[in-house]
């Protein structure tokens, strides 16, 4: 099992892809990581979609699925894309489809990649 702690606070889970230009992208590694101040993880994730124990699908469009604190997030960058924050959701700015979430963990929270799963404090996704 390889497994990191994370500060409590409001994550992005989901395709990194879609909130971080390629200039941050390309220097991500794979596994945990820090990226400017913001701890993450980034793993490959080869499918179009996954869905968490809470059966929210998150939406895949790149490798890049991981984790990484929602202060990240650059709104005009999401808006280029077609991109909005919606209710704790990016989304499809015309659609409203929900493509990945921003999670508010209360508390300190453990990130785990055990077998075929992940899970981010008390949201697992099943591999």
């Amino acid at each position: 099992m390889i497994n990191a702690k994370f500060k409590a606070g409001k994550y992005y889970i989901g395709d990194l892809a879609k909130i971080l230009d390629y200039s941050n992208l390309s220097i991500l590694e794979l596994g945990f990581g820090i990226l400017d101040e913001f701890k993450y993880l980034n793993f490959e994730l080869e499918c179009d979609e996954i869905t968490d124990n809470s059966r929210f699908i998150y939406s895949v469009d790149s490798s890049n699925f991981g984790i990484i604190s929602a202060k990240i997030i650059d709104e005009e960058l999401l808006s280029s894309r077609i991109l909005t924050l919606k209710n704790g959701f990016v989304a499809n700015k015309f659609s409203g489809y929900s493509l990945a979430r921003i999670v508010d963990f209360k508390d300190e929270f453990e990130v785990a990649i055990c077998d075929n799963k992940i899970t981010f404090g008390n949201i697992i996704l099943n591999l």
